[in-house]
């Protein structure tokens, strides 16, 4: 092994390169690392972390307790062999790669969805998601339940499917394997026990295939309270009749729950009303303010369907679980609040549930001082939505992930191809093209496919640095004009549309494309983002760091965060501060999926801020990813900078290691 490992499916386990069990003292410390682990995408906010698994101390007391429960898995890591964790600046992150952690590794290996993929994603579900591991804090233990239903659902996903794929090429014992397994996941899953039940049918062992049926219908009765479904029924009775051959299952379709009937693949959602604490349960006041303004909010959008105000508001106070109120109302997706005004201050709590599987998927807690009531609840809605559009754009990408390729519609294909298309490589950008392809043959009027690919090419123009820069960048605009044809009022269709004005250096029509965007959807992240990454080259520098900011408050935790510090860092060098040019160029260079341009924004900001050293580390980070990476390659792809800047970035490069 090259470094430690960390399994979280069926216990928590740490273990050095060698293999051998590293013993983590203290639940909380286990806790921290395991968070950390799950969200190794996202560095997390150290006050995050403090009030999430510290939630009964003080500020300054959580703060502590966290910084000692760092410092315990530094020292951890070295006795593993490997870093466990990495900090910069006020955030966290786990160091250990995706290969070393299961619950990632079978995410992956469900996406890959071949034959072997699916064995070893098989081979690491030894158990639920930390049994046994509650914190006694409310927020951490409710974000652990969530993400054990989400986990479960994907490795019942790899069952299902795995099962299916040797029943169909008669491989008996792969089928019953992954079937036994899936039962110690899952006691009661008929198709498990159906499974298990054909197998020994085929095999001659009736007795031991009607014994199978009576443990299912054991298990179904104790865990849910319910008989067996009559499919498992039918199938006993075609065992006992001597049907010794009976057919395989066919391939499931995976799903996170069940579907609206009779909507199409955007996801659907109810804002319900908020519960005021310490108000009239009837409703009304700022409460229904609250939940109203966010649900109009939301449904300027285009990217999903917004059930009306008048349905979603008749049940106030109804005791229904997600999952009816779901079916109730057509929707995929609820959101749930409760109000609090104490001491001229305003607490609100905002949750974003799964309606088929009634998980949690976002919580958050927002206090503000009430000193002007409609400001307030003007900040509080547009942050919410903002925050909501995100989530529920990661919530269809994760669900996309969980179907077969060939099984996907045209808006699970159109999100399978927003995940490789965020992770900004060559592969993954080609891989994206492909599903944005699909998502067009099955919807040729898809706009929002179109947007996708129009930021393929986009991106090989930008960065990938294909043959033929001018054919990728009329590509980028030509979709980009057929994706704002097909759909002129949503904001992404003009959001493509002013990168590609922008690569094809029409500075003002990209801007004016920019802000119809964000005039479409003010909470837009990714076109304030866009509007700073126009503006900080040969624009405004001052209104590049406006809109730089608003996008990283809209969006805190956005795919694009290091190109909204990237942005940032060419506004201050534009505006000749290097010292602030540097801080937020290395900022930006520690984000995820940070690629090279940013690694040598972070390199030529450090050099004109005499900060030699640390753009010589950049540099070299450019020479193992990019060996012929050039200066004259980045003043390619940040074409509109202003002509002294481009100077000083070729007079600067060749003392740091990038050639001119």
């Amino acid at each position: 092994m090259d470094g430690p490992t960390l399994r979280l499916l069926g216990g928590f386990s740490l273990a050095d390169a060698g293999g051998c069990e590293v013993a983590v003292p203290g639940r909380k410390t286990r806790m921290l690392l395991a968070y950390l682990a799950m969200n190794a995408a996202r560095p997390v906010p150290r006050e995050r972390l403090a009030g999430l698994l510290w939630p009964d101390r003080d500020e300054r007391s959580a703060r502590h307790c966290l910084r000692q429960g760092l410092t315990e898995l530094r020292r951890l890591g070295e006795r593993a062999g490997g870093d466990l964790i990495r900090t910069g600046g006020d955030t966290v992150a786990a160091a250990l790669p995706e290969g070393r952690v299961d619950v990632p590794a079978v995410e992956r290996l469900a996406r890959e969805g071949t034959p072997d993929a699916l064995r070893a994603a098989a081979g690491l579900c030894a158990g639920p998601l930390l049994p046994g591991e509650e914190t006694g804090s409310d927020d951490f233990d409710m974000w652990l339940s969530g993400e054990r239903a989400r986990v479960a659902r994907i490795a019942g996903g790899v069952f299902a499917r795995l099962t299916a794929l040797c029943e169909e090429r008669g491989d008996r014992d792969g089928a019953a394997w992954a079937a036994e397994r899936w039962l110690v996941l899952d006691p009661a899953c008929e198709e498990a026990h159906r499974s298990l039940m054909r197998d020994h049918a085929q095999a001659g062992r009736r007795s031991e295939a009607i014994l199978q049926y009576h443990a299912c219908a054991e298990a179904v009765r104790r865990r849910l309270d319910a008989e067996p479904e009559e499919r498992t029924v039918e199938l006993l009775r075609g065992i006992r009749d001597g049907a010794w051959t009976v057919p395989a299952a066919p391939r499931p379709a995976v799903s996170s729950g069940p579907e609206p009937q009779g909507l199409p693949g955007k996801p659907s959602l109810a804002v319900l009303p908020f519960e005021m604490l310490d108000g009239p349960a009837e409703g009304g006041g700022i409460a229904d303010g609250l939940a109203h303004d966010i649900l109009t909010r939301l449904s300027r959008l285009r990217s999903m369907f917004v059930i009306a105000h008048g349905s979603s508001f008749r049940f106030r106070g109804v005791g229904i679980d997600p999952r009816s109120l779901g079916e109730a109302l057509g929707a995929r997706y609820l959101v749930t609040g409760t109000v609090r005004t104490h001491g001229g201050r305003l607490r609100l709590a905002v949750t974003l549930v799964d309606a088929g599987s009634g998980t949690v998927l976002w919580s958050e807690v927002l206090e503000r001082r009430l000193d002007d009531l409609f400001a307030v609840q003007d900040e509080l809605t547009a942050r919410i939505a903002a925050v909501l559009e995100t989530e529920i754009e990661a919530a269809e990408i994760r669900r996309s992930l969980t179907w077969p390729s060939e099984r996907l519609d045209a808006w699970g294909a159109y999100h399978r191809g927003l995940w490789h298309m965020f992770r900004f490589t060559r592969g993954d950008n080609d891989t994206a093209r492909g599903f944005f392809r699909q998502a067009l043959r099955l919807d040729p009027l898809s706009a929002r496919a179109h947007a996708g690919l129009s930021f393929t090419h986009f991106q090989d123009a930008f960065l990938h640095r294909l043959g033929d820069w001018r054919r990728e960048a009329d590509h980028a605009y030509r979709f980009a004009e057929q994706s704002v044809a097909l759909d002129e009022r949503d904001p992404t269709t003009h959001w493509v549309l002013g990168r590609a004005l922008w690569l094809l250096k029409r500075q003002d029509p990209a801007v004016e494309e920019l802000e119809v965007a964000v005039d479409l959807n003010p909470n837009f992240a990714l076109g304030h983002y866009t509007i700073a990454f126009v503006q900080s080259q040969g624009g405004d520098a001052a209104a590049a760091l406006e809109a730089a900011e608003l996008a990283q408050r809209l969006s805190p935790l956005d795919p694009l965060l290091f190109a909204m510090l990237g942005a940032r860092a060419l506004a201050w060098m534009n505006l000749g501060d290097y010292a602030q040019a540097a801080a937020w160029g290395e900022r930006a260079a520690r984000r995820p999926n940070a690629h090279v341009h940013i690694h040598a924004i972070a390199a030529f900001c450090d050099a004109l801020a005499d900060r030699r050293e640390e753009a010589r580390v950049h540099a070299r980070r450019i020479r193992a990813e990019m060996p012929s990476y050039r200066c004259g390659d980045f003043l390619t792809a940040f074409r509109t900078l202003r002509p002294p800047v481009a100077e000083l970035i070729r007079r600067v490069g060749p003392g740091i290691g990038i050639p001119g």
